[in-house]
Formats: structure tokens, C-alpha cells, sequence
């Protein structure tokens, strides 16, 4: 049965099969060869959603101050379920999987994808095998059941968990690893800075 990954938008993205996985981490490895090869370390993010693909897009717009050259290869990784599968496509086509209040993002992903070509996205998590570094921005929201006392409170941690465990599994064994637990509405706040 063909499982799909609907956008806001409603545009049906199909859900990769297993058979797909080895052709995608062909590309992306074949992506990063030339990628080092110019010079750039390669930068895993994991989870595109709200603050990973503007963090993935801030690593990619970046430029070495003195030659002006950018510096890093980012990788965007999405797991490929029905919720946010979507979102892999089109950041691959420059368009941003998020509506941000600053305009700037739009712009920024669409320079890194189509014309700085320092941005993909993958579903393939074998890409942390290539990884100089790894942010992990996925979700891991905290809940507080009684306003004004965090101590009643519970973080949803299961996707954070999982993520780390996959990280464990796949990095190289240089490999610097940074966990962003940001808020949405902090990021927001520090984008309209």
C-alpha cells in the first residue's frame, strides 16, 4: 500500500520505500565528495521543522570572512512519516517547509538550495555516517499542567531519544554533536532581532 505525505498546501509527496534508501544515500554521498572537495565540512540537522531548517539554512548561508567562500555543506534530515515527509521535497526544491515572520528565510533557503548549493534535505539518516557535525533540532516540547509551576510539568522526550540513539549509531567518532533545545516562539523572538 502507497503511503503518502500531504503538505498544507495538499500536495501528495510519496513516502519513500526501503528499496529507495540506498539510490538517496548515493546522492547525498556523491553531494558531499565534492562538497569536501571544495574545501566545506559537512553539517548534519536533524529535523526540519520550524527552528532546524532555519538553523540548517543559517549554516548554509554562512561564508569564511576572509575569502568570502562558504564553508560548510548542510544537510538537511527529515524521517519520512506521513506528518512531515513533505517537508524533505520541498526544501529540495528552495521552497521553506515553515512560514516564518522574518523575510529573510524564504530568500536565505532559496540562495543556499539553488544557487549557493549548500543546503539539501534527505530522508536517509545513513548521511550521519558523513557528518563533520550534527544539530539536532528535533521536537521535544515540555507541558506544564499547573500555570506557573514547571515542577508538574512533563517533556516529551521520545523523539529527542530516538534521535540520539540514531546520532550514536552513525556518527564517526570525530564528530561534534550539539543538541538545540530552542523554543519556536524564542526562535521567532531572536529572528526579529
Amino acid at each position: 500500500m502507497t503511503e503518502y505525505s500531504v503538505s498544507p498546501a495538499g500536495e501528495e509527496f510519496v513516502i519513500p520505500s526501503k528499496q529507495e534508501y540506498a539510490a538517496e544515500f548515493e546522492r547525498v554521498e556523491a553531494l558531499v565528495n565534492t562538497a569536501r572537495q571544495e574545501g566545506k565540512e559537512i553539517v548534519v540537522v536533524m529535523g526540519v521543522g520550524f527552528v532546524g531548517v532555519v538553523m540548517a539554512a543559517i549554516i548554509a548561508d554562512t561564508v569564511d570572512k576572509q575569502t568570502g567562500k562558504a564553508g560548510k555543506f548542510v544537510i538537511g534530515c527529515q524521517r519520512p512519516s506521513t506528518r512531515s515527509y513533505w517537508k524533505i521535497p520541498l526544501l529540495n526544491k528552495g521552497l521553506s517547509p515553515v512560514k516564518a515572520e522574518d523575510p529573510e528565510v524564504d530568500p536565505m533557503i532559496q540562495r543556499c538550495v539553488l544557487e549557493k548549493k549548500t543546503l539539501i534535505a534527505t530522508y536517509n539518516n545513513d548521511c550521519l555516517k558523513l557528518a563533520d557535525c550534527v544539530v539536532v533540532d528535533v521536537q521535544c516540547d515540555y507541558t506544564k499542567n499547573d500555570l506557573g509551576n514547571m515542577r508538574t510539568g512533563k517533556v516529551e522526550m521520545a523523539a529527542l531519544e530516538a534521535t540520539v540513539k540514531t546520532i550514536g549509531e552513525k556518527v564517526p567518532p570525530h564528530c561534534l554533536t550539539l543538541i538545540c533545545l530552542i523554543h519556536k516562539g524564542f526562535l521567532a523572538n531572536l529572528l526579529r532581532l
